[in-house]
């Protein structure tokens, strides 16, 4: 018995039964409705508690702080994109290309920002209860609002600014554009503005720079007196911009120059490589008949063992052979002295059969019988002294046949020949040599029987013919009727391989290096061909003059090059200034000049200002939702009751306050508390801004006023972020696919003319990258076409690899631009 007073038996017996099967059943589930019921519960419990967040925040706290992460992020690349529009739109040398370039980049960090105020706007409530809906939310706000605003900042400008705009409009923004650089060469001077175009341009210096374009294009009056002096001011910007740069230029020219002249040193070295390689013609020829003459002894020396071979088979089956003959010739002998009859026929068909079967044992062409036989010539004498003696026997009757049969026309008996048989060996080891000379000629390729010098076997046809077949393997071309004693032949063949190999190495050699030119050439026919010329016009782009060559002074420099592009650049710009308001407008030749100026004129002061006023926004609002924050993280803790409708119309009119103070402190306390030598009563700048007033732009003025004195201040900063985040940078090496999705939605403004064949040229730009490093690798790791020193590329970021052996390979983004197409990139 245990403890229990129950047996142990028992209890096994209880557990086992039917009913306790069923109780553990139920128990199990009971315990899983139990969680279920728990679970349930506790999302209810939850869901109650986001409700209540809800209900007291009107957005639950986790989305209220990733908003204000995501501001705080936003923060810096708009304060970045705000920097680089002031370094584009007021530096000194910024290009079109520059500007298109951080317009992307403007228009990519708007989408964000726009898509993050509308998220944060339109977001709440049950929108983002569940984390899962509120992303999603988010993700279908920014698939709708990013293209938009991306897009539609683009479309705006040029449907209600670019392309509404009149063709005075667009030659007045021209002007202003020409004004400006003039006023950066010192070309024009405005008494009373104190710009120093010498100086480090600082944030105001840029900020002044960016706005000017602007403030003189709103100036009629201004405009239309320098109208009057536009020729004047044309001749001195471009002269007075050629010659600030000439240094700069010449420095260019002259560094390029040199490194022409060590190309040129290749090129000779080259050209001395190649005419040696064709002097060695007569070495080159002597080695190849050389060979000829070792095929040729070598053919000797297997002919002299096919000879003898031969002979030695010959005689083998000669001494076979004679005794079989000789006994063959025994018998049919025998069979001659037997009368006429079949018997005698029976007896020469049975030995021409044993001799058939005989001779085909031996593997010879078949031989008649007679021809084993030996000719033996027959004297007179013994002709005569034969007659006699017969016809002594014949008691005179042979002798009177052989006179009836001389009567007759005979031969009255006399015979010149006859045929013998022997057993000599040697005489049908001859009778096989020639009978089984067709084998021979077949087993030593061609060549007869008889062949007794190397001279002989040399000059024979077949050896000539063989050994031009060698020659034509080894890359020489000789007629077919070429023999060996034609020396004359094989050298000038000789000659024409040795040109075409060098040929070829000089194709090869020029083709790695970029170029398309024969040996040879002087320096001065080196500088004139047309691919060096490419070369030096890739390197002077603009300033390029044809020809230009590598060996000019500064004096022949001004002369020859300065002083032809001052005259042309006057020309042009002229040729626009001058140009009738008709040609600015659409269809005209100027239509697109006209656009470009009025773009770099207004949208750059605009998209600065918004830009500005969106990173103040930002930053004075960020200290409000942190303080949001808190309070709504203090009201989760202590289950503060949800504010009624008068606490809320409170808080809303506390709100709206604070940003009314807001944008009074942005707008009013910068211009009223700061100035600069650009924004003071007394400066020259001071007219501008009482024209514009007068114009009926004092909204206008103000904003460009309050521009000049806000933006130095916060430039710097952006500046400074970029400098270690490396914004800027990062965006270049992603530009490209944004800026080829750009064109495919919305290309550029298309003209009703024509474009030049320069503009469509400036689509492409040609790549090229130096290293310190002779023969290193160079490659393009973000795009596919292998790089080749100036390939045509369009503009954009690109991934460079340079690497050589025993070196530590360097890997480099470079932006291509149109000011910018050569790298140096050192190991």
């Amino acid at each position: 018995m245990t403890d229990k007073k129950q047996s142990p038996f028992a209890t096994n017996l209880l557990n086992k039964t039917p009913t306790q099967q069923k109780m553990q059943v139920a128990e199990k589930q009971l315990e899983k409705v139990q969680k279920k019921q728990k679970s349930s519960s506790e999302k209810a419990a939850a869901q109650q508690a986001r409700e209540n967040e809800i209900t007291k925040l009107g957005k639950p706290f986790w989305w209220m702080m990733l908003m204000f992460i995501c501001s705080v992020l936003y923060l810096f690349p708009e304060a970045v994109f705000n920097a680089a529009l002031t370094d584009v739109a007021g530096g000194k040398n910024s290009s079109e290309d520059d500007l298109r370039a951080v317009e992307l980049f403007g228009r990519t960090i708007s989408g964000i920002g726009v898509t993050l105020l509308l998220a944060d706007m339109l977001l709440k409530g049950k929108r983002v209860a569940r984390v899962g809906r509120a992303i999603g939310y988010f993700a279908l706000i920014a698939v709708l609002v990013w293209p938009t605003v991306f897009f539609g900042q683009k479309w705006l400008v040029d449907h209600f600014i670019i392309d509404a705009s009149s063709p005075s409009e667009r030659q007045q923004a021209y002007l202003s554009q020409v004004l400006r650089s003039a006023l950066i060469e010192k070309s024009i001077q405005f008494e009373g503005i104190d710009y120093d175009p010498d100086s480090d341009h600082n944030a105001t210096e840029k900020t002044f720079l960016s706005v000017f374009g602007g403030l003189v294009y709103a100036d009629d009056k201004l405009v239309d007196d320098l109208k009057q002096k536009k020729r004047m001011i044309m001749e001195k910007f471009v002269r007075d911009r050629a010659l600030s740069r000439f240094d700069e230029h010449y420095a260019n020219y002259d560094e390029f120059r040199h490194s022409l002249r060590d190309n040129y040193k290749e090129y000779a070295q080259g050209s001395n490589e190649y005419n040696q390689a064709l002097a060695s013609s007569p070495e080159r020829s002597n080695e190849y008949w050389l060979d000829t003459q070792n095929q040729v002894k070598q053919g000797w020396g297997k002919y002299q063992k096919g000879v003898s071979a031969y002979e030695a088979r010959v005689e083998s089956r000669a001494q076979k052979i004679a005794p079989k003959m000789y006994d063959f010739f025994e018998r049919r002998n025998k069979c001659g002295d037997m009368k006429k009859g079949s018997r005698k026929n029976s007896c020469y068909e049975r030995l021409q059969k044993g001799y058939d079967k005989e001779i085909a044992k031996y593997s010879i062409p078949y031989i008649p019988p007679d021809d084993w036989l030996i000719r033996e010539e027959i004297s007179t004498s013994e002709n005569v002294g034969n007659s006699i003696i017969t016809g002594i026997m014949t008691f005179g009757l042979f002798t009177a046949m052989q006179a009836a049969d001389a009567a007759t026309g005979g031969d009255a008996g006399f015979k010149d020949h006859r045929m013998v048989y022997t057993n000599d060996v040697n005489h049908y080891k001859n009778v096989l040599m020639v009978k089984m000379e067709p084998d021979f000629v077949k087993e030593s390729g061609g060549y007869p029987l008889g062949i007794s010098s190397i001279h002989e076997f040399r000059h024979h046809e077949l050896t000539s013919l063989k050994v031009n077949k060698t020659l034509k393997q080894k890359g020489l071309s000789l007629p077919t009727t070429w023999v060996m004693a034609d020396r004359t032949s094989f050298d000038n063949a000789v000659a024409k391989k040795v040109r075409q190999e060098a040929d070829k190495r000089w194709r090869s050699s020029m083709k790695n290096k970029g170029l398309d030119m024969p040996p040879n050439l002087s320096w001065s026919q080196f500088q004139k061909q047309g691919d060096i010329q490419k070369r030096i016009e890739r390197k002077m782009k603009e300033l390029y003059v044809s020809p230009t060559l590598a060996d000019w002074n500064n004096r022949e420099f001004k002369q020859r090059i300065i002083e032809p592009n001052i005259q042309r650049k006057t020309t042009e710009y002229l040729n626009v200034l001058e140009a009738q308001q008709a040609e600015f407008a659409d269809g005209g030749a100027f239509e697109s000049t006209g656009k470009s100026a009025l773009r770099a004129t207004i949208v750059p002061p605009i998209s600065m200002s918004i830009s500005l006023a969106l990173v103040l926004l930002t930053v004075l609002k960020l200290p409000m939702k942190a303080v949001e924050l808190v309070q709504a993280k203090q009201a989760n803790k202590t289950n503060a009751e949800p504010a009624d409708d008068k606490q809320k119309a409170k808080a809303g009119y506390i709100k709206g306050g604070i940003s009314a103070v807001l944008l009074l402190s942005i707008f009013i306390v910068p211009i009223t508390v700061s100035s600069n030598q650009y924004t003071m009563k007394d400066s020259a700048m001071h007219y501008f801004f009482e024209q514009m007033e007068n114009n009926d732009s004092a909204s206008i003025s103000f904003a460009l006023k309050w521009l000049l004195v806000t933006q130095p201040m916060v430039q710097p900063i952006g500046a400074r972020i970029d400098e270690h985040l490396m914004i800027t940078r990062g965006f270049d090496a992603i530009s490209e696919p944004i800026n080829r999705f750009d064109l495919a939605i919305m290309p550029e403004h298309e003209t009703s003319s024509q474009p030049s064949s320069a503009s469509v040229a400036k689509a492409l730009l040609p790549l090229t990258i130096t290293t310190n490093i002779s023969g290193a690798n160079i490659a393009v790791m973000n795009i596919k076409p292998k790089y080749a020193a100036g390939m045509m590329l369009p503009p954009g970021g690109y991934d460079i690899k340079v690497s050589a052996n025993g070196h530590q390979a360097v890997r480099k983004w470079v932006y291509l631009k149109a000011d910018e197409t050569d790298f140096t990139i050192k190991l």
